[in-house]
Protein backbone atom coordinates (compact mmCIF):
# COMPACT_ATOMS: atom_id res chain seq x y z
CA UNK A 1 0.00 0.00 0.00
CA UNK A 2 2.54 2.59 1.04
CA UNK A 3 4.65 1.75 -2.16
CA UNK A 4 1.01 2.78 -4.18
CA UNK A 5 0.86 6.04 -2.77
CA UNK A 6 4.66 7.10 -3.47
CA UNK A 7 3.88 6.25 -7.15
CA UNK A 8 1.31 8.02 -7.04
CA UNK A 9 3.37 11.19 -5.40
CA UNK A 10 5.95 11.07 -7.86
CA UNK A 11 3.08 11.07 -10.57
CA UNK A 12 1.71 14.05 -9.52
CA UNK A 13 5.02 15.52 -9.12
CA UNK A 14 5.82 14.93 -12.77
CA UNK A 15 6.90 17.55 -14.90
CA UNK A 16 4.18 18.70 -18.12
CA UNK A 17 6.77 16.91 -20.28
CA UNK A 18 6.91 13.64 -18.12
CA UNK A 19 3.08 14.39 -18.15
CA UNK A 20 2.88 14.67 -22.24
CA UNK A 21 4.61 11.03 -22.17
CA UNK A 22 2.37 9.44 -20.16
CA UNK A 23 -0.91 10.28 -21.72
CA UNK A 24 0.91 9.85 -25.28
CA UNK A 25 1.67 6.42 -23.99
CA UNK A 26 -1.94 5.81 -22.45
CA UNK A 27 -3.49 6.67 -25.62
CA UNK A 28 -1.34 4.77 -28.11
CA UNK A 29 -2.45 1.85 -25.35
CA UNK A 30 -5.83 2.30 -26.12
CA UNK A 31 -5.11 2.45 -30.14
CA UNK A 32 -3.77 -1.27 -29.56
CA UNK A 33 -6.58 -2.44 -27.52
CA UNK A 34 -9.09 -2.03 -30.39
CA UNK A 35 -6.55 -4.21 -32.23
CA UNK A 36 -7.05 -7.37 -30.89
CA UNK A 37 -7.37 -9.41 -34.11
CA UNK A 38 -3.28 -8.99 -34.43
CA UNK A 39 -1.15 -12.14 -33.99
CA UNK A 40 0.95 -12.25 -30.62
CA UNK A 41 4.66 -11.48 -32.33
CA UNK A 42 2.79 -8.17 -34.15
CA UNK A 43 1.42 -7.41 -31.10
CA UNK A 44 3.87 -7.53 -28.56
CA UNK A 45 6.22 -5.52 -31.31
CA UNK A 46 3.72 -2.90 -31.64
CA UNK A 47 3.71 -2.65 -27.90
CA UNK A 48 6.94 -2.00 -27.89
CA UNK A 49 7.37 0.67 -30.73
CA UNK A 50 4.63 2.16 -28.59
CA UNK A 51 6.11 2.22 -25.48
CA UNK A 52 9.91 3.62 -27.60
CA UNK A 53 7.51 6.39 -28.77
CA UNK A 54 6.49 7.55 -25.68
CA UNK A 55 9.65 7.42 -24.10
CA UNK A 56 11.52 9.50 -26.94
CA UNK A 57 8.71 12.00 -25.93
CA UNK A 58 10.13 11.86 -22.23
CA UNK A 59 12.31 14.95 -21.13
CA UNK A 60 15.86 13.63 -21.53
CA UNK A 61 17.61 12.33 -18.40
CA UNK A 62 19.87 14.30 -16.07
CA UNK A 63 23.22 14.90 -17.00
CA UNK A 64 24.63 13.14 -14.62
CA UNK A 65 24.36 10.26 -16.50
CA UNK A 66 26.29 11.67 -19.52
CA UNK A 67 30.25 10.75 -19.13
CA UNK A 68 32.96 13.11 -18.15
CA UNK A 69 35.83 10.86 -18.88
CA UNK A 70 37.24 12.32 -22.46
CA UNK A 71 38.48 8.68 -23.26
CA UNK A 72 34.75 7.11 -23.18
CA UNK A 73 33.76 10.57 -25.16
CA UNK A 74 36.28 10.27 -27.67
CA UNK A 75 35.34 6.22 -28.10
CA UNK A 76 31.74 6.58 -28.20
CA UNK A 77 32.22 9.70 -31.27
CA UNK A 78 34.71 7.09 -33.29
CA UNK A 79 31.77 4.63 -33.00
CA UNK A 80 29.30 7.00 -34.05
CA UNK A 81 31.76 7.72 -36.79
CA UNK A 82 33.01 4.13 -38.10
CA UNK A 83 30.24 2.17 -37.06
CA UNK A 84 29.53 1.16 -40.34
CA UNK A 85 33.27 -0.28 -40.72
CA UNK A 86 32.62 -3.99 -40.38
CA UNK A 87 36.28 -4.40 -39.30
CA UNK A 88 36.32 -2.03 -36.21
CA UNK A 89 36.69 -3.98 -33.06
CA UNK A 90 37.74 -3.20 -29.29
CA UNK A 91 41.70 -3.44 -29.98
CA UNK A 92 41.12 -0.25 -32.69
CA UNK A 93 39.02 1.55 -30.59
CA UNK A 94 41.09 1.23 -27.85
CA UNK A 95 43.93 2.10 -29.63
CA UNK A 96 42.52 5.05 -31.14
CA UNK A 97 42.22 6.67 -27.79
CA UNK A 98 45.19 5.08 -26.54
CA UNK A 99 44.33 2.33 -23.54
CA UNK A 100 44.21 -1.24 -23.52
CA UNK A 101 41.40 -3.18 -25.02
CA UNK A 102 40.19 -4.33 -21.56
CA UNK A 103 40.74 -0.96 -19.95
CA UNK A 104 38.32 0.28 -21.93
CA UNK A 105 35.87 -2.03 -22.09
CA UNK A 106 35.84 -1.78 -18.10
CA UNK A 107 35.94 2.35 -18.43
CA UNK A 108 32.73 1.99 -20.97
CA UNK A 109 30.71 -0.06 -18.49
CA UNK A 110 31.58 1.92 -15.50
CA UNK A 111 30.70 5.39 -17.48
CA UNK A 112 27.86 4.37 -19.77
CA UNK A 113 26.33 0.44 -18.51
CA UNK A 114 27.33 -0.92 -21.52
CA UNK A 115 30.02 -2.79 -22.68
CA UNK A 116 32.25 -2.28 -26.09
CA UNK A 117 29.96 -4.73 -27.98
CA UNK A 118 26.94 -3.54 -26.93
CA UNK A 119 27.41 0.20 -27.39
CA UNK A 120 28.28 -0.82 -30.95
CA UNK A 121 25.61 -2.83 -31.59
CA UNK A 122 23.40 -0.18 -30.24
CA UNK A 123 24.50 2.54 -33.09
CA UNK A 124 24.46 -0.14 -34.86
CA UNK A 125 20.40 -1.23 -34.51
CA UNK A 126 19.55 3.05 -34.14
CA UNK A 127 21.02 3.27 -37.54
CA UNK A 128 19.30 0.54 -39.07
CA UNK A 129 15.90 1.91 -37.54
CA UNK A 130 16.53 5.11 -39.43
CA UNK A 131 17.33 3.45 -42.79
CA UNK A 132 14.37 0.80 -42.24
CA UNK A 133 12.04 3.65 -41.54
CA UNK A 134 13.18 6.26 -44.40
CA UNK A 135 14.65 4.26 -47.30
CA UNK A 136 13.41 1.59 -49.52
CA UNK A 137 16.50 -0.44 -48.86
CA UNK A 138 16.21 -4.37 -48.56
CA UNK A 139 17.46 -6.06 -45.05
CA UNK A 140 20.54 -7.30 -46.67
CA UNK A 141 21.45 -3.95 -48.04
CA UNK A 142 20.43 -2.28 -44.70
CA UNK A 143 22.78 -4.66 -42.66
CA UNK A 144 26.03 -4.28 -44.46
CA UNK A 145 25.34 -0.57 -44.27
CA UNK A 146 25.32 -0.76 -40.58
CA UNK A 147 28.63 -2.81 -40.71
CA UNK A 148 27.05 -6.26 -40.41
CA UNK A 149 28.72 -8.73 -43.10
CA UNK A 150 26.01 -11.16 -41.88
CA UNK A 151 22.41 -10.78 -42.24
CA UNK A 152 21.94 -13.96 -39.80
CA UNK A 153 24.06 -12.09 -37.16
CA UNK A 154 21.57 -8.62 -38.29
CA UNK A 155 18.84 -10.87 -37.71
CA UNK A 156 19.58 -11.91 -34.44
CA UNK A 157 20.96 -8.61 -33.28
CA UNK A 158 17.52 -6.90 -34.34
CA UNK A 159 15.67 -9.99 -32.64
CA UNK A 160 17.24 -9.23 -29.59
CA UNK A 161 16.93 -5.29 -29.82
CA UNK A 162 13.17 -5.13 -30.92
CA UNK A 163 11.34 -8.69 -30.41
CA UNK A 164 10.62 -9.10 -34.12
CA UNK A 165 12.51 -9.56 -37.61
CA UNK A 166 13.74 -6.45 -39.22
CA UNK A 167 10.87 -6.73 -41.49
CA UNK A 168 8.28 -7.21 -39.25
CA UNK A 169 9.63 -4.19 -37.46
CA UNK A 170 9.56 -2.12 -41.13
CA UNK A 171 5.53 -2.90 -41.42
CA UNK A 172 4.52 -2.26 -38.05
CA UNK A 173 6.65 0.79 -37.57
CA UNK A 174 5.19 1.81 -41.16
CA UNK A 175 1.54 1.06 -39.45
CA UNK A 176 2.38 2.31 -36.21
CA UNK A 177 3.43 6.46 -38.00
CA UNK A 178 -0.01 6.03 -40.10
CA UNK A 179 -1.97 5.90 -37.26
CA UNK A 180 -0.50 8.58 -35.59
CA UNK A 181 0.32 10.52 -38.62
Amino acid sequence: MATRGVRRAQHDDASPGEREALLAFVDACQILIGRTDVDPEKSTALMRMILVRALQRAPEASAAHRTTNFRVARVMNYLEVTFADSTIRLTSAARHVDVTPPHLDRLLKEQTGLTFLHQLRRIRMRHAERLLLTTPSSIKETAYACGYTSIGSFGRDFRRAHGCSPRVWRDLRTLLNAQFD
